[in-house]
């Protein structure tokens, strides 16, 4: 069987595993796939010495926390200490080494956890794909000639693989959800805040990605906390609840098939969200049809912010011509964008928000698609026009406008391609435990999916 946390932490605590022996084992595991799908950027060398100290940990019977000696992969976007950050760019040096953790890697050694690997990401973050001036070409492990999503790419095909029992990443126009919804894993983006992370942002957010929605919880649980490091972050910490908690709400819940833009939804993605809402309708939820009328206009104004932000990043690296074509092609002309347009694009999207927010308050939750098709090729930066990268991340990158927390979960698998298929929960800010309990009620009621695409023959698997 492949691990979550909890039967790790059984397994340690009885003596069953050590964690020395499960990091060795991953880290080799890593080796096979790097060579497979190029999702890691780089091995931890501090990782069997700290596995080898949570081990005598365990034999003391004094865990450090509750993610003592479990093994997880972070997006190359974090800095850790003793690795290279890269930012998924050859803009950049990647080096020297970080000699700081970023907050929520921070929150997991405190836990006890293990990082294994940094893991690949295209430049900056800017793209929805695993292209990368750095690293190069990361691939989905369901079909390889297919695109992990991004740009937690290469978190979200390694947990795939079985490496890790969760990943970090981070998440601004869906770069949490979409990698999981690629590669059916679950995933969440919590309400903006609830992860301590700097520099601080009122758009970008930290993430947690997992094969179950039991271990997203697991992680949000001990990375959902503030710090006095982001001033923007929530007080106190992240605390779940149980699903029938939630129902004794009456709670309502819109489909949301049209964002009133953007890629229609193909019928095996469209087909999966409703399948899902008839569940919750049968569970007790008030179910009703909802529907945007966002426009091409909104999009231009959040599409002039996320390339404002790639341009800053490159002027100030020290190799920007190095940056990958696709990305310099989409920026092109954003360097003379003037302080009042920007100014203008923001204010645009303070007023699609405050929209989206009035259309859609009568629902306590949407269900969503999580991507509107089954996948694009590894090798391009997106579906469509390579001139708007994220133009088909209609379902995911509104809610980082709005600070909306949105879960994901793997509902089914399409029958033609082999590909999962990813649905998407949002709920009110400060709702994340509302959003992960239905998350992990669909998960639970949903039909038979394929077991994760990993290497048999390599993946740690032990027979507990």
């Amino acid at each position: 069987m492949i691990m979550g946390v909890a039967q790790y932490r059984s397994a340690y605590r009885s003596g069953r595993l050590d964690p020395e022996t499960v990091v060795a084992d991953h880290i080799a595991y890593a080796k096979e796939v790097q060579g497979k799908v190029n999702a890691i950027s780089e091995i931890n060398p501090s990782a069997i010495e700290e596995a080898r100290m949570s081990a005598r940990r365990y034999a003391a019977g004094a865990p450090l926390g509750p993610f003592d000696g479990i093994p997880v992969v972070v997006k190359d976007s974090y800095c850790v200490t003793g690795m290279r950050r890269w930012h998924g760019s050859a803009i950049h040096d990647g080096d020297p080494v970080s000699e700081f953790d970023s907050e929520p890697i921070a929150r997991l050694k405190e836990s006890g956890a293990i990082v294994i690997a940094k893991t690949t990401m295209p430049d900056m973050g800017m793209l929805a794909s695993g292209l990368s001036s750095q690293f190069g070409i990361v691939r989905n492990p369901w079909n390889t000639a297919m695109s992990p999503g991004g740009s937690s790419a290469g978190a979200g095909a390694s947990l795939a693989m079985g490496l890790g029992a969760v990943g970090l990443g981070t998440d601004i126009a869906g770069s949490v959800r979409l990698p999981a919804g690629h590669c059916g894993l679950a995933g969440i983006k919590p309400t903006q805040g609830r992860i301590a992370y700097s520099p601080a942002s009122t758009m970008r957010s930290s993430g947690v990605l997992g094969r179950t929605v039991s271990d997203v919880i697991e992680g949000l649980m001990v990375v959902g906390r503030q710090a006095g490091s982001d001033p923007y972050c929530l007080p106190g910490s992240f605390t779940p609840v149980a699903f029938e908690t939630v129902l004794q709400r009456m709670p309502r819940v819109g489909i949301l098939l049209d964002m009133g833009y953007g890629i229609e939804p193909e019928p095996q993605v469209a087909a999966a969200v409703v399948d899902a809402a008839k569940r919750l309708e049968r569970a007790g939820f008030d179910v009703r049809s909802v529907a945007l009328d966002l426009t091409e206009a909104d999009f231009a104004n959040a599409d002039m912010v996320f390339k404002a932000h790639a341009v800053s990043e490159i002027r100030a690296s020290r190799h920007p011509d190095s940056v990958l074509p696709e990305v310099a092609r989409w920026c092109e002309g954003a360097e003379g964008i003037s302080m009042a347009d920007y100014n203008d694009a923001l204010d645009g999207l303070i007023a699609t928000v405050s929209r989206i927010e009035k259309a859609t308050d009568g629902c306590d939750f949407l269900i969503c698609p999580t991507i509107p098709f089954l996948g694009f090729p590894a090798g391009t930066p997106g579906p469509g026009d390579d001139r708007m990268p994220l133009h088909h991340t209609q379902f995911t990158a509104w809610f980082n406008q709005t600070g909306q927390p949105a879960a994901v979960y793997r509902e089914t698998q399409d029958a033609s391609t082999g590909l999962p298929v990813d649905v998407q929960i949002v709920g009110r800010r400060f709702d994340d435990a509302g959003v992960l309990a239905v998350a992990r009620y669909l998960e639970g009621t949903r039909g038979e999916v394929p077991a994760f695409p990993v290497i048999e023959e390599e993946v740690p698997d032990y027979e507990l």
